[in-house]
């Protein structure tokens, strides 16, 4: 019954089915979780990739193999992007606008896995990917041949950054001539509405939402931009950035450590931040909280924490961290994988307050995968990953 119910809502696209070293619990009323339902889930479950009908790895599940990897998740409204090691992307949960790169007439909604696959100039097939991040309800792509940026979903207030006006693209576009010749995307990250990527040369780019100062005091009065623009003002070399829902930070080499927090400063996110953040492996934000993971195992957070979602007093050194929207998982030097902050959709484990928070400690994450080793977790829209291999 079960796999008949999931080829109905996939119309008819997921006759082949394998699962595969992703894990996944928390909120999943779209299916955004790949474990073939519409359920939220609180303790981690397998998640499943699927091949179409004819067994001829259009989808690419051959590829996700034993020796490949999940090594990133993104995770827009209701649809998550798992990229792998390889450069192969997979999308599941809401495509009603096209947000998971496949044709939303066709599929409206992914409940497990598929592979996502572009058709770029003159007819290229483009299968593997750099990076991706992820809007509200739009999701992008950078080409790992040939460095272009591709996008599809919606965004009507400039989130797709392929012109004014441009509010839709129900299959994926190129946003054109970006990044300029001779320059590569070095870092990319969206959160609700906005998007801002570091380049090559240390310069920074950013479209969507630009009322609160997230993409340069220069353009607040703009209100939106609607292409890929240049983000003046950062009087250092960037090399890594971060999106809030209101704010953008933005970092310099580990080695020197500068930062920047652009936008709103509501949970004291801009005011918070520290002179410096050197020896940085990880610079993520919540939707109102940041967060850096340094070589040496410890972390520093500032902003929101009516939840927890901020690091807990004395909890042990993390060997990895992920953020999601107002939660965060983490794999401790122990190789124990833990959650806190706001939980109300199982994703932090079922030991939650009335308020459905973790907060002021963490929840240790049971984990049924033996035989497997963990080597990386993820966060998203009240979503958490945990990767194995």
């Amino acid at each position: 019954m079960l796999v008949s119910n999931i080829a109905s809502a996939n119309n008819g696209l997921t006759q082949n089915k394998k699962q595969m070293p992703l894990y996944a619990f928390g909120s999943n009323g779209s299916g955004q979780l790949g474990i073939g339902h519409m359920d939220d889930v609180s303790v981690p479950t397998q998640c499943i990739f699927t091949t179409d009908d004819t067994g001829d790895d259009q989808n690419g599940i051959n590829d996700a193999s034993a020796q490949d990897e999940p090594i990133r998740i993104v995770a827009g409204g209701n649809h998550t992007l798992a990229l792998f090691k390889s450069g192969a992307v997979y999308a599941a949960g809401s495509n009603k606008n096209g947000q998971c790169a496949h044709d939303p007439s066709r599929v409206p909604s992914l409940l497990q896995f598929s592979r996502v696959v572009i058709v770029g100039e003159e007819g290229r097939r483009i299968d593997r990917f750099n990076a991706v991040s992820a809007t509200w309800e739009a999701s992008f792509f950078v080409d790992a041949e040939q460095g272009h940026l591709y996008v599809c979903g919606v965004g009507a207030k400039g989130e797709l950054g392929l012109g004014e006006n441009c509010v839709e693209a129900s299959s994926a576009m190129r946003i054109s001539e970006f990044p300029s010749a001779g320059k590569e995307i070095v870092s990319i990250s969206s959160c609700v509405s906005h998007t801002v990527v570091t380049l090559s040369d240390g310069e920074v780019h950013g479209w969507g939402i630009s009322r609160k100062g997230q993409l340069g005091e220069g353009n607040i009065q703009k209100k939106i931009l609607w292409t890929p623009q240049k983000v003046e003002g950062i009087p250092f070399f960037a090399c890594q950035v971060a999106c809030g829902r209101e704010f953008t930070v933005i970092a310099g080499h580990p080695e020197t450590g500068e930062i920047a927090v652009l936008g709103s400063n509501k949970w004291d996110v801009l005011s918070g931040r520290p002179k410096e953040i050197k020896e940085y492996t990880i610079l993520a934000a919540s939707w109102h909280g940041v967060y850096v993971h340094k070589k040496d195992g410890s972390a520093i957070s500032w902003g929101r924490n009516d939840r927890g979602q901020l690091l807990p007093p004395h909890l042990p050194r993390r060997a990895k961290l992920a953020i999601g929207s107002e939660h965060v998982v983490a794999i401790l030097e122990s190789s124990k994988v833990v959650a806190f902050g706001w939980g109300e959709h199982g994703n932090c484990g079922t030991n939650t307050d009335p308020q459905g928070n973790v907060a002021g400690r963490w929840n240790e994450v049971p984990l049924n995968i033996e035989g497997s080793t963990v080597t990386g977790v993820g966060a998203g829209c009240a979503t958490s990953w945990v990767m194995t291999s």
